[in-house]
């Protein structure tokens, strides 16, 4: 598996599938993803795409940091789980964020992927919150 810099506009089937299921693709171009201080990872088996993450340079008015982005659209193909995909997709994030002088990373985290980012170092602030349509989410974050 590799993982790569990717244009946007790649991570959208992949946000529909595991993301936005009862959307469509259009929903799939968040309102960021051609913010110049973005960033969008693909993980490929092969030539497949099998992950996806994007960052964005964005504060959150409730967290203290200097250079903060936040992390939206992560997604792992539902026949790829399991592999540790998504911790490789951060591990590479986490890097690439240092080289850039970022301290803080953040995130709304559905409550099923909770666990996961627990895993990887991440805090909750706050109570979870509801985001309509899509369900539980818990602000998340972590130093850089």
């Amino acid at each position: 598996m590799r993982i790569q810099f990717i244009p946007a506009k790649d991570t959208w089937e992949l946000r529909h599938l595991v993301l936005r299921p009862h959307g469509t693709l259009a929903d799939c171009d968040y309102p960021n993803d051609r913010d110049p201080d973005g960033f969008h990872l693909g993980a490929f088996s092969g030539e497949r795409l099998v992950g996806i993450a994007s960052f964005y340079k964005e504060r959150h008015p409730e967290l203290t940091g200097w250079i903060q982005f936040r992390l939206r659209g992560m997604a792992v193909h539902p026949e790829h789980r399991g592999r540790k995909i998504g911790a490789r997709m951060m591990e590479f994030a986490i890097d690439h964020l240092g080289s850039r002088k970022a301290d803080l990373l953040w995130c709304n985290a559905r409550e099923v992927a909770k666990g996961f980012y627990l895993g990887l170092g991440m805090q909750t602030r706050g109570e979870p919150f509801d985001i309509a349509g899509i369900g539980p989410h818990f602000l998340m974050h972590r130093r850089v």
